[in-house]
């Protein structure tokens, strides 16, 4: 509530909300034009992507691309190995998750390491759902975020700049698994938090087949993002143990998705799906979900209402006619959080006192 009272009509945020909506509009009305596959991806990008400068827009927008596009290739590669046989999809996903965990921690590049590892782990379970299909899905994967990227740069480019900051790691260097350090015992100590992180969050990750093949679930993908995600923190507060960031950003998540969803399903519900009521409701939304964003207390809620927003609201050119996707979603990530605090359960959180 207080967030919400807190909502600007004019200065720095509302015109930041402003440029997030304007900004998602481009990349949903451009993604239909090309007639891709899945709308809500290319939004996500017109959203996440944007920042105060050009400069800093195209350079968040550049890693996402990049890592991507370097995750589909990894995950085409893989794909084959992994479409028939569920336990070398488990030492995969749990390869690529703890690379991307860790390089998402520890280096300059954090937002390409993280789409890196999402994009290689999506790509891989898509072959046991659809191995005929898997090309397909990482081709249109790196279409869509590269359509959504290159809109959000777009529509920056027409604002003056405002003023940015630089994210700083604790370690701040591109490690690549270099063999020297890893035998080092000092490097092997000063970091061993961390590691334990990374492997806890990349054996959160290997372990949801289990889950997938006992449930029978056939979407995979939010269940393994959602456990993927949430262990991206700041890599200080893993160095101070402070975990309660974990578990703030699986309340955030699950919460924010939920109040996403809920509010695009309100919005179909009494106004139905014509697309002036589906554009002003979908403006409304990333507005407010920006601006929760950007605010003091609940900045991932903010960020995952407007994705539940997207998700349910953002699925192809013709109106909606399913509710599923945003369901799907909320499911995937309850799944994924259930599995994380689970594993967290068996491999416990230890906390300074």
């Amino acid at each position: 509530m207080r967030e919400l009272k807190s909502l600007e009509l004019r200065g720095p945020r509302a015109r930041e909300a402003a440029k997030r909506v304007l900004s998602v509009l481009v990349a949903v009305a451009t993604s239909s034009v090309l007639n891709l596959d899945d709308l809500s991806w290319a939004a996500f990008s017109g959203y996440m992507v944007m920042r105060g400068s050009v400069a800093e827009t195209f350079q968040r927008g550049l890693m996402r691309i990049v890592g991507t596009a370097g995750g589909a290739l990894l995950g085409l590669l893989l794909a084959p190995g992994t479409a028939n046989d569920p336990l070398l999809l488990m030492v995969f996903l749990f390869i690529v998750s703890w690379i991307g965990t860790f390089q998402s921690l520890t280096t300059n590049y954090s937002y390409a390491w993280l789409f890196f590892g999402l994009t290689a782990g999506m790509v891989t379970t898509e072959a046991l759902a659809s191995p005929d299909a898997v090309v397909h899905f990482a081709a249109t994967r790196v279409a869509e975020i590269t359509v959504g990227t290159c809109m959000s740069l777009f529509v920056a480019s027409l604002y003056s700049d405002t003023a940015g900051r630089r994210e700083q790691h604790a370690n701040d260097v591109l490690w690549c698994g270099r063999l020297h350090d890893v035998l080092n015992e000092n490097w092997l100590r000063e970091h061993w938090l961390l590691l334990e992180h990374c492997t806890r969050a990349a054996l959160a990750v290997a372990l949801l087949p289990l889950i997938w093949r006992w449930f029978g679930i056939e979407d995979f993908s939010q269940t393994a993002i959602t456990s993927y995600v949430i262990m991206i923190v700041p890599s200080a507060a893993v160095g101070d143990r402070r975990y309660a960031a974990i578990y703030e950003r699986i309340a955030h998540r699950t919460l924010g998705c939920l109040l996403g969803s809920a509010f695009a399903l309100v919005s179909i519900g009494l106004f139905g799906t014509g697309l002036p009521v589906t554009v002003l409701t979908l403006a409304a939304g990333v507005w407010v979900g920006c601006q929760i964003q950007t605010g003091r207390e609940i900045n991932y809620l903010g960020t995952q209402f407007t994705l539940g927003l997207l998700v349910t609201l953002v699925q192809g050119p013709a109106p909606i006619t399913d509710i599923t996707p945003g369901l799907e979603r909320f499911v995937g990530i309850a799944i994924g959080s259930a599995m994380l605090c689970m594993t967290t359960c068996l491999w416990p959180l230890v906390q300074d006192k």
